[in-house]
């Protein structure tokens, strides 16, 4: 199971939790407790049966659902005074309650086919499977024309674990959706990419179709 709400993406395969694309550190038994809460979305889920799911056969003091509970929301930038995401049912137990998407896995199949799209104001920037360098001059280089954009500017990587780019030292740097790129990123279709002053929309391309013959 992936999800991403606000700008969280949970990963439940690999066990990672990014906020505004970085990684996010939780003890196991948080990361356990909000996997729970997503599993059951938007149900409520009572203290008891979160006791019993994560302390099985185990007497745990009262105070340990409430330590996780802010663990929980300081990792993903919930506010307990108007929670977008966790919500308290005071008496009873917690609920998760704010929209959260599921990001498809592409298969290996698939992958091989799949490309996308750089769409700037003038120009569109056709993209492959697998890793694409953009920068100013280079073999293998995906031109981008701008005294702004460094040699080798940023890698955009395209395989099976998803979508993502990186800044690869450059002087002006990338930007994702206005923050700067400190490590690799994930990026979805729609976000907005910057690299030093040419800014674009990321866009996955549809299903590819064949020529007709005439």
């Amino acid at each position: 199971m992936k999800l991403r709400f606000g700008n969280v993406e949970f990963d439940a395969d690999s066990r990672r939790i990014l906020r505004s694309g970085h990684d996010v550190h939780v003890s196991t038994k948080a990361f356990e407790l909000l996997k729970l809460l997503l599993d059951r979305r938007p149900d409520a889920v009572s203290k008891d049966d979160i006791r019993r799911h994560l302390w099985p056969d185990t007497h745990v003091s009262e105070t340990n659902l409430p330590t996780l509970i802010a663990e929980i929301r300081d990792a993903i930038g919930d506010d307990a005074k108007q929670p977008q995401f966790v919500q308290t049912l005071h008496r009873f137990g917690y609920a998760f309650r704010g929209e959260a998407m599921e990001i498809a896995r592409p298969s290996a199949g698939s992958v091989e086919r799949r490309a996308a799209w750089l769409i700037g104001s003038v120009k569109r920037i056709a993209l492959s499977a697998g890793e694409n360098v953009l920068g100013r001059e280079g073999t293998g280089v995906v031109i981008l024309e701008s005294p702004t954009v460094s040699r080798r500017h940023a890698r955009l990587t395209i395989d099976e674990r998803g979508i993502s780019v990186e800044d690869l030292g450059s002087k002006n740097g990338t930007w994702v959706n206005d923050r700067r790129v400190t490590s690799p990123v994930p990026i979805a279709d729609g976000d907005s990419i910057r690299t030093g002053s040419l800014a674009f929309t990321f866009r996955i391309a549809g299903p590819a179709t064949s020529t007709q013959t005439q």
